[in-house]
């Protein structure tokens, strides 16, 4: 790993509600408010959190598939969401994502084929000698073989349907793929195929990823760092192995005490049940937002929000436990996961 290839500083997303007889804007859905983080070339980003708290839309704001409200996203340097028309149709070469849901986002009515080869012929092969070969060689990329080739998405396993999605995302040649869930609606046994073949498929083309999903595990296997969500901010980001070994704000304590361990022979702490619901984005609480469901939350916790800094290790954490005295804070918990190198969906 080098540099950083995406840089996203301050993102903020917010979607209008309209009421009214004249439809105007009463309020607004705060999905993505204020997220900063970076994604080396060459590595994978692992992105967490419940549903709802604004993973899937950070990706998509990364893409520009949908507009930001505000803030940047650098690609090499360069803020993308200054590009015109022009420039994000070039930039879509170096940029893809591979959506959670293969029935959705194939087209029923188009072969294999005519699927893979859509980016190139969009983007001027249509008339390439090369362009079959070069289709033909994503199948086999993915494991699939030119026998699929004359075929519609319906005749294909959910796995197999996976497969051609990420093979028409790896058409351009791109730099960075968003991973949106993929492997959240497959069945287990094929989540470990899936999750091996995007690590060599990582290796064989340098890809970059931001890594979407809910499932720890999965996470901690493909990951090298991994950002926590929770209400549209990301409240903790370290190296995967720190964050699971030294998780430091109470939600990410939360999250990981939540994971099943398969060996009966592992004793684990016991369960972190949260209270409350999850607040509106609507109307989020002040200060920290998670304090609403804090078993260690303080008068300043509802006041004042807290700053996402470092604690030494590039260990990023937005808590006002981190400015007590460190024999006052709160003991991290030890979290027994699976040591195993081993995907698993546990």
């Amino acid at each position: 790993m080098t540099g950083n290839l995406i840089e996203v500083k301050n993102l903020k997303k917010y979607y209008p509600i309209k009421g009214g007889i004249f439809a105007k804007t009463v309020e607004y859905v705060k999905a993505v408010d204020g997220v900063s983080f970076t994604i080396k070339e060459g590595e994978t980003l692992g992105l967490v959190g419940e549903s709802g708290c604004g993973k899937t839309t950070v990706g998509r704001a990364i893409l520009r598939l949908i507009e930001s409200t505000d803030g940047q996203v650098l690609y090499k340097g360069e803020d993308i969401l200054k590009y015109n028309k022009e420039q994000i149709r070039k930039l879509r070469q170096n940029m893809q994502i591979v959506f959670q849901d293969p029935n959705s986002s194939l087209n029923p009515r188009m072969l294999v084929k005519d699927i893979i080869a859509e980016p190139l012929i969009v983007n001027g092969m249509k008339r390439d000698p090369n362009r079959e070969t070069r289709a033909v060689e994503l199948l086999r990329a993915v494991g699939m073989s030119e026998n699929h080739y004359y075929r519609y998405p319906h005749e294909f396993s959910g796995g197999q349907r996976q497969r051609i999605c990420i093979a028409r995302a790896l058409a351009l040649r791109p730099k960075f793929i968003v991973l949106d869930e993929p492997t959240s609606a497959l069945d287990v046994s094929v989540q470990s195929q899936i999750l091996n073949m995007l690590e060599d498929l990582q290796k064989e083309y340098g890809l970059t990823y931001l890594f979407i999903s809910h499932n720890l595990i999965v996470v901690r296997y493909l990951s090298d760092r991994v950002a926590v969500m929770y209400l549209g901010k990301i409240v903790e980001l370290s190296k995967t192995e720190e964050l699971f070994d030294n998780p430091r704000h109470p939600y990410t304590q939360a999250l990981l005490s939540a994971i099943a361990v398969p060996d009966p022979e592992v004793k684990r702490k016991s369960r972190i049940i949260l209270e409350g619901d999850v607040p509106t984005p609507i109307k989020p609480p002040g200060g920290c937002r998670f304090h609403t469901r804090c078993k260690h939350r303080m008068d300043i916790c509802d006041k004042v929000e807290p700053e996402f800094r470092d604690i030494g290790g590039e260990h990023f954490v937005a808590c006002h436990l981190m400015d007590l005295p460190k024999e006052k804070q709160p003991v991290p918990i030890t979290v027994a996961t699976p040591e195993s190198k081993q995907p698993s969906t546990s």
